[in-house]
């Protein structure tokens, strides 16, 4: 008997394991016990609702309309506790929000049309039936759709609209009240309201219903429908802007985050102020950082920007041609989307306009600290915490996450001679608006991805233009074209069709892998192509012979341009690949001997290899400069933790690039793991988290041995690869699987401080 009872309460124990690690990963975040705990009782609250509104649709369809009222009503109930429930525990989840989609669809889509007709006719013809479900079911569908890509406080009684016909008709019922030809125009035109309200515009928040009305409402339309109809609707049409109005005039006027607000206005630090997480650099990381900070109701952070502006890499780029290569739609937070660009690749003004809108919706402007350069940062071991200096005053800051970036130092090559030269002369990352280029002999140095974007722009200007190449690279065409206002619109109104964009193009660069790390053969087609697109562009075959890579595609960053090699081919360019001896007053002496008479210099050499600059100014333990321990090479757990510095996260940091992919991808999953290292320090009264030594050696080993044979290892020179031949700047796997080691804080790999700890 006893051992019966052991084997019943094995089983159960067995079957409560597997339970939770299937939730743990539906689940985003840290999948504790009781995280996991409250996630299953909103999951329950949800499959109820959807299981109810399926007893709806077969109670009503077979004319139990009273037994289906109550179904629907229990749907009502429900879908409320789940949506309180899920907004009070923080578990909100995508499995969450499409399983309330579809109870939500069983329940008031397509059970009310059927309770409405034969409550209103006594008995429907088939044909009304359907047309009515596939109806008002699309209308709910596409309502649904919209609220699910919203964040739980976005979206505060969103829901009630579309929830209003099927209770009006079930409270009817169960009242027993006789139908009217008020009932069926109250029904219908809820029904339609359902799909005119905007909830991803402003105007939504402008005509959305206050929460009060309903329960006045209910029972006046019972009553008297003729009469409750029209104050329902006037109540509806004049409620929406004076709430708007009244609150705007209550909420406290904050200026956009721009160059004339923050920094102007932003007061100096006062003497040694405390900051439970201080972010350094505000560009793409840094405020995807705040984003999410702020979503999850953590408030007490700020965010340090040397410049005056925030943007980063965007912000500084203003060089003509700026823009991402990868494609607008994965160009963009998951978390923030951007239905409206204009184009199939954003362009550096888009993309700021961008940013300043996910930091102005978000209310960033008083977390931004512009002007304000960190200039050194040092754990304190007795207090277990950072200090932090900057160039306004000094803070200390529990955690330190630190967001500068792989692309914040501009990389200028020693020049013999640069020094003499009496021109202008100057970065594509530091581009000088105001000198006017028109009519110059210009010399560009370097044909990285930069140089290749601004060329084009600047050629047709220039009188003479001289590009000096080291070694060509890969261009493939790119596929860029003006968005339809159709797929805009489309966008906007159904985000989960962007959506479905945007996982086709991160699957198809995801594929892209194949080639680059594990069989070279797949990149041929790639090859092909590129050298297709040279040779339908250049003509002559000795400049085609210079502009032909002799290394393996994919080794150097890939470019997609369709203009670069017409911009070279120009009359007024001439494209010299003999190496630079010396620079004089106004000229550039080639190896070759040859003398070129130029007015600037425009370097378009690319960025300081990642994460050396900021690694001179952070001390950690012990005080050793983080520059020194990279001696050997740049090394972090994850690309987010380092050994010997405790409470410091690294956006981009070591080995997190994606070669073949978007790398916002893996820098919100490194958001995500170090937003939860946060949540678990304060659930578990901890004062610092420090990866192990040994566990960082080991994923670092792992990586450098599955970066063994990439294309990325193949010979060439660039600039992933340090001074010791190691990759240190790529992930060399999928993001998927990088996602999928970040889904949870891994406290165990971690030597964890209490407060209470001395």
């Amino acid at each position: 008997m006893s051992a019966r009872l052991f084997s019943l309460k094995q089983r159960s124990r067995t079957a409560v394991i597997l339970a939770a690690r299937c939730l743990g990963t539906l689940l985003p975040g840290e999948a504790t016990p009781r995280r996991l705990a409250k996630f299953a009782l909103v999951s329950t609250c949800t499959v109820l609702v959807l299981l109810l509104g399926a007893s709806a649709i077969l109670l009503a369809a077979g004319g139990e309309l009273g037994w289906a009222g109550v179904c629907i009503l229990g749907c009502f109930v429900l879908d409320g506790i789940d949506g309180a429930l899920a907004r009070k525990f923080g578990v909100a989840s995508p499995f969450g929000a499409q399983m309330d989609s579809l109870a939500d669809l069983c329940g008031f889509g397509v059970a009310t049309p059927l309770l409405a007709c034969y409550w209103l006719t006594g008995a429907a013809p088939l044909y009304a039936v359907v047309s009515a479900c596939a109806a008002l079911a699309t209308c709910a569908m596409i309502r649904l759709a919209r609220f699910n890509v919203l964040p739980k406080d976005g979206r505060y009684f969103a829901g009630l609209p579309a929830a209003m016909p099927a209770v009006i008709v079930a409270v009817a019922i169960q009242l027993g009240v006789e139908p009217a030809a008020g009932h069926l125009m109250v029904v219908g035109v809820l029904a339609i309201l359902m799909i005119t309200i905007f909830p991803y515009a402003k105007i939504g928040r402008i005509l959305a219903l206050p929460w009060w009305i309903w329960p006045i409402a209910i029972p006046a339309v019972v009553a008297s429908p003729k009469a409750a109809f029209g104050l329902l609707v006037a109540a509806y049409l004049t409620s929406g802007p004076v709430l708007w109005a009244m609150n705007r005039a209550s909420r406290p006027r904050t200026m956009p985050v721009s160059r004339q607000s923050t920094a102007a206005t932003a007061p100096a630090l006062s003497p040694r102020p405390h900051v439970r997480i201080a972010i350094i650099g505000a560009g793409f990381a840094g405020l995807g950082v705040a984003i999410r900070l702020k979503q999850l109701g953590i408030d007490d952070f700020l965010v340090f920007e040397r410049a005056d502006d925030l943007g980063g890499t965007w912000r500084d780029s203003l060089y003509p041609g700026a823009a991402s290569d990868v494609p607008s739609n994965l160009y963009c937070y998951s978390f923030v989307p951007e239905p409206g660009w204009t184009r199939t690749f954003p362009t550096q003004p888009e993309i700021q306009r961008y940013l300043r809108r996910c930091a102005d919706e978000h209310q960033l402007d008083r977390h931004l600290r512009f002007g304000q350069a960190m200039l050194s940062s040092e754990w304190d071991d007795d207090a277990a915490h950072w200090r932090v200096d900057t160039s306004k005053g000094p803070l200390t800051a529990d955690v330190l996450v630190v967001a500068t970036g792989p692309l914040s130092e501009p990389a200028t090559p020693s020049v013999p001679g640069l020094e003499r030269f009496t021109g202008t002369v100057f970065h594509s990352a530091t581009w000088d608006p105001s000198y006017d280029i028109r009519g110059k002999r210009v010399a560009v140095i370097g044909t990285g991805a930069s140089a290749v974007q601004f060329i084009p722009g600047i050629q047709p200007q220039v009188a003479e233009l001289y590009v000096f190449q080291r070694n060509p690279p890969w261009v493939m065409p790119r596929w860029d074209r003006d968005k339809t206002v159709l797929e805009k619109g489309l966008f906007r109104r159904l985000p989960s069709v962007q959506r479905l964009a945007r996982t086709a193009i991160y699957l198809w660069r995801e594929s892209l892998l194949l080639g680059l790390a594990y069989d070279q053969r797949m990149l041929k087609p790639a090859e092909w192509l590129a050298r297709r697109h040279l040779r339908r562009q250049v003509d002559d075959p000795e400049l085609r012979a210079a502009l032909t890579p002799n290394y393996k595609l994919g080794c150097k960053r890939i470019i997609l341009s369709s203009s670069y090699f017409p911009a070279i081919t120009q009359p007024n360019t001439e494209l010299v690949t003999s190496e630079i001896r010396e620079v004089r007053q106004n000229s550039i002496i080639s190896a070759d001997r040859t003398e070129r008479t130029v007015d600037a210099i425009i370097f378009g050499t690319g960025f300081e290899r990642a994460h050396t600059p900021v690694a001179e100014r952070i001390r950690g333990r012990n005080g050793q400069l983080l520059t020194d321990a990279w001696r050997e090479g740049a090394e972090a757990y994850l690309g987010t933790a380092i050994a010997g510095y405790p409470n410091l996260f690294m956006m981009l940091g070591p080995n997190t690039v994606s070669g073949q992919n978007s790398s916002l991808v893996t820098m919100e999953a490194q958001i995500n793991y170090a937003i939860n290292a946060v949540r678990f320090m304060a659930q578990a009264d901890v004062a610092a988290v420090e990866v192990r030594g040994e566990v960082q050696s080991a994923f670092v080993a792992d990586v450098q041995r599955k970066m063994t044979g990439t294309v990325w290892v193949s010979g060439c020179s660039n600039w992933y690869v340090d001074a010791h031949g190691r990759n240190t700047t790529l992930w060399p796997g999928f993001t998927r699987t990088f996602r999928r080691r970040t889904r949870r804080f891994d406290h165990e790999n971690y030597l964890v401080r209490s407060r209470s700890a001395p």
